[in-house]
């Protein structure tokens, strides 16, 4: 069995007594919900010091480099000694090849209680491995041999790998990211996430609802590779509504940091019917016009907010952010999702006066944002599948989902002068009942036939739709 030593992050070892067992028990409740959602069963963890050591039954790497609190970890070998000069047989016997050809040092931790120092170790192990090496560097060594030694047990390190640090997940509290699934939001989650809280996400619906399909796949990317320890949830609030009030209504410089404020409304009671301690958003210092250090300031102002609002990206270059992501594992799934095209592009106010703001916000009415959170959609990110968060009540739509069976309704001729890429023409299809539980995209010349066939599959129990503006959205989407 694998066997692996986690070191804390310094956070933890640095809470009183009273806190860090219990610090301590949530990390080890984390590493197991870990484990167990990656399909690692059989495993066992004990604390040893400020030191975890943790079995199991395979491979567990790739899923300890991604848990918040752990600093460091290493796959060792461990052997018992009874001296100095039995420790140093024993570990030389197993380093010896790893040194072969290469310059070397050996790094030796100590705890407990032994009649020989750290040095003394490092001094005698180095002594046997030399004779198979390129001689000692203890600045520059191609290899670095990691000897960590507890009372009569000592460990070789195989691997040595960094972890996220941070807290655990679960001793700071809950808080509510408000999460379009671009760059910004899901980093801004990741580095709250790392300081110990449990994440949830709000979407806001303002446009095609390939947002919140888009936004989904970067959350539950998010949910499955970092948010151990409870079941993360993302909240769709349909929002098209009060944006054609804001068009119609606001003023057109204030129209931005008007929907801005709303978001921040709706995201306020939301918060407090469901227990959160704080807001979250992906904001960076005037990154947008709605981000400018004189609006954030008249927004929280003039709405006088229940719950504070975390801005972890606030001094954040675009750089920086897409870095991060990058890291994260979230870059390719973000860069996917469009920015939701702004609502007044030209001539927004930078420096929103908190009167005016006033003024204009009370154009829109308490009633149609309590209508949009009445419709709130709550999704279970864990055990939601992709097709499950498409619209249930439309048959149109105007994106296609990776995972789509897409299904050409033209003529032959026409499907082999050109089709959209992965398309099954419909006489290629003997049985639509081997995609039952898949998403079903038909596309026409038009999309008049599609829709048709589309709504009469629905009737029949499939997940069926129609592209919405035919062939040529089809060969829109094939350009992107």
């Amino acid at each position: 069995m694998p066997l692996y030593i986690v070191t804390l992050s310094g956070e933890i070892l640095l809470k009183s007594e009273r806190t860090r067992p219990r610090f301590l028990r949530r990390l080890i409740a984390n590493i197991s919900d870990a484990f167990k959602r990656n399909g690692i069963r059989e495993y066992n963890i004990s604390i040893d010091g400020a030191r975890l050591i943790i079995k199991t039954g395979s491979d567990a790497s790739g899923v300890l480099k991604r848990i918040f609190g752990i600093y460091r970890f290493g796959e060792v070998e461990e052997v018992i000694f009874t001296d100095l000069k039995d420790l140093a047989e024993k570990i030389s016997c197993m380093a010896k090849d790893m040194v072969v050809g290469k310059k070397f040092a050996v790094r030796v931790h100590r705890y407990g209680e032994h009649d020989f120092t750290s040095i003394d170790a490092a001094r005698e192990i180095g002594a046997l491995l030399k004779p198979y090496s390129a001689g000692v560097d203890l600045e520059r060594p191609d290899v670095e041999v990691w000897v960590e030694i507890r009372r009569d047990r000592a460990y070789l390190y195989k691997t040595r790998v960094d972890g996220p640090g941070g807290l655990p997940i679960g001793v700071e509290g809950r808080v509510l990211v408000l999460f379009s699934g671009g760059f910004d939001s899901p980093v801004a989650s990741w580095f709250i996430a790392r300081r110990g809280v449990m994440v949830d996400f709000l979407h806001y619906i303002m446009g095609s609802p390939q947002s919140l399909y888009l936004a989904f796949r970067v959350a539950k990317l998010l949910a499955e590779k970092w948010l151990y320890g409870y079941r993360p949830r993302m909240y769709a609030v349909d929002l098209r509504n009060i944006i054609m009030l804001i068009k119609e209504r606001v003023v057109r410089s204030y129209r931005q940091v008007v929907l801005r404020a709303i978001m921040y409304i709706i995201a306020d009671k939301i918060a407090e019917l469901y227990g959160y301690d704080a807001l979250a958003t992906g904001e960076s210092l005037g990154q947008a016009a709605s981000q400018t250090l004189a609006n954030i300031t008249a927004i929280e102002r003039v709405l006088g907010l229940k719950n504070t609002i975390l801005r972890p990206l606030i001094g954040f270059d675009k750089e920086d952010i897409i870095d991060y992501s990058r890291e994260i594992g979230t870059h390719d799934e973000s860069s996917k999702v469009a920015e939701f095209c702004a609502i007044a592009p030209t001539l927004v106010v930078t420096r929103a006066k908190p009167d005016e703001l006033r003024r204009e916000l009370s154009k829109i009415p308490e009633e149609s944002i309590n209508e949009a959170i009445k419709y709130l959609r709550i999704i279970d990110l864990l055990s939601t599948r992709e097709e499950e968060v498409m619209p249930q009540e439309d048959i149109e739509i105007d994106y296609i989902p990776d995972n789509a069976i897409i299904i050409d309704l033209r003529s032959l001729r026409e499907y082999r002068e050109w089709h959209y890429p992965g398309s099954i023409h419909i006489s290629m299809v003997d049985s639509f009942e081997k995609y039952k539980g898949r998403p079903i995209i038909f596309y026409c010349k038009y999309g008049h036939i599609s829709y048709f066939m589309a709504h009469k599959m629905r009737s029949e129990g499939y997940i069926a739709y129609s592209l919405k503006g035919g062939v040529e959205k089809a060969r829109e989407l094939a350009k992107q």
